[in-house]
């Protein structure tokens, strides 16, 4: 989907008219009801308008965590084009996403490559000077929800983690130690 492609009134709505609902009512229903689908959504996750990505994103991800299996509809694109997302906001949502994608009770199945793509990017947003906590805390789950498959993984979480320990703040703080506490 090119920016041209993009409906007015599906943008106009993640842009405004998504406001007036509470985020309880987010669920594949509401999804449809008002014009989209899960790839849709990821397709407007990219829009530049960093408001409608990241309301497109948020949706998907409320989405996703009722129903995890969605994720699998989605997951090739979701992969394939996860390091061209430079919106923080949206970036929350979609480690979110790949967290249940990559939990043992509700992972879906993937590719060697795909995993690879992931594990590079969540520790390129790790080490990314203005990477919100918020994505820091969500790529360690990730990452060690991949350590099984890529053993290499265990000891560099564990320095990575040790590194942002030095100046946490108190979520990071609670989320890195519950993460160590898990390898032990």
């Amino acid at each position: 989907m090119v920016n041209n492609d993009f409906d007015p009134k599906l943008v106009k709505f993640l842009k405004v008219d998504i406001r007036q609902y509470p985020a309880k009512v987010f669920n594949l229903d509401f999804v449809y009801i008002h014009g989209f689908t899960v790839s849709g959504l990821l397709a407007y996750s990219y829009h530049p308008d960093n408001q409608v990505s990241f309301r497109a994103a948020w949706l998907m991800e409320h989405v996703c965590i009722q129903q995890p299996a969605l994720i699998s509809s989605i997951y090739d694109v979701f992969i394939s084009r996860l390091s061209e997302q430079k919106h923080w906001g949206t970036i929350r949502s979609y480690t979110k996403i790949a967290m249940l994608a990559t939990d043992t009770k509700t992972a879906i199945p993937h590719s060697l490559e795909q995993e690879e793509i992931l594990v590079e990017q969540c520790f390129h947003w790790l080490i990314h000077p203005e990477c919100p906590v918020a994505v820091v805390v969500n790529c360690l789950d990730i990452l060690y929800n991949l350590r099984k498959n890529n053993p290499w993984i265990e000891d560099e979480l564990k320095a990575q983690i040790q590194h942002l320990l030095k100046n946490p703040t108190p979520a990071l703080a609670s989320r890195a130690k519950r993460v160590l506490k898990r390898m032990v």
